[in-house]
Order: C-alpha cells, then sequence, then structure tokens
C-alpha cells in the first residue's frame, strides 16, 4: 500500500469515528431522557451498533475519495460527492437497522434518524478542508 491510500483511509476513519461517537452521545441522551434503557446500556449498544452498521459508510467514502482523487476531480465536487453518498448510505443503512432490530415506533425511529443524519454531517463537516484537499485545485481567478 502506498503512502497516499494510507492517509485516505486515516481520513475516511476519522470521519468515521467522530461521526460514530456524536451519534452514539446524542443517541443515548434521547433514549435515555425517555427512559428506553440504561445508559451504560445505550452507550455500549449505541457503540457497538454504529461502529458496524456504519462501517460500510466509512468504505464507501474512502472509495469515493481515492477514486475522485485519482481521477483529479476538483476539490468541491469531491465534497459534494462525499456528502451525498454518505447521507444517503447513512438513510439506507438506518432503515436496515430498523428493520434488523425490529423497531417500529416511527416517531422514535425519525428522531434517531436525524440524529444519525446529525452525525454524518458533523463528522463531514469536520474533515472539509482534509477532504477538500484531496481534489484537484481549481483557480477560476482571470488574470488582469
Amino acid at each position: 500500500m502506498n503512502n497516499t491510500f494510507l492517509k485516505q483511509l486515516w481520513l475516511a476513519i476519522r470521519i468515521w469515528l467522530l461521526a460514530v461517537v456524536v451519534n452514539t452521545l446524542l443517541g443515548t441522551i434521547f433514549l435515555a431522557c425517555i427512559k428506553w434503557a440504561d445508559a451504560e446500556e445505550l452507550l455500549f449498544f449505541g457503540t457497538l451498533y454504529g461502529a458496524i452498521f456504519s462501517f460500510p459508510v466509512m468504505l464507501t467514502i474512502l472509495i469515493i475519495i481515492n477514486r475522485y482523487a485519482a481521477a483529479d476531480k476538483t476539490g468541491l465536487i469531491l465534497l459534494r460527492a462525499v456528502y451525498r453518498a454518505g447521507l444517503a448510505l447513512t438513510v439506507v443503512v438506518f432503515i436496515t437497522f430498523c428493520i434488523m432490530i425490529g423497531m417500529r415506533e416511527s416517531i422514535v425511529c425519525l428522531i434517531l434518524l436525524c440524529i444519525a443524519l446529525l452525525s454524518g454531517i458533523l463528522g463531514m463537516t469536520a474533515f472539509n478542508r482534509s477532504i477538500m484537499k484531496w481534489g484537484r485545485v481549481r483557480n477560476n481567478a482571470q488574470k488582469v
């Protein structure tokens, strides 16, 4: 493996870890407030399920960063692709999670989906500059 891929992998892992931590904390606060379960149990299972279910999203973000950087796309195009794929896959993964655990409470599911989306957005936003750096720099300023 080359150094470039390892840096891209580290970026994707940092985005993923931040999103999992934020999702776990916010989800635990919400579910503990409605007395869903004990906070310790929620932290453990939130981290476990958050990491397992969001892992494919992290891999997809890594692939997008790697392929768009190799294709010499601009940083803004890369950033948009990461956001779009990350948010779309978050919805897909969340629906899969709800189906697998049999969660049917629509309001609880909707709030947890919003928490998952917010976590993903915060994870990607925290590393905006790092994502943009992998894109080609395009200077559109006219020279006089």
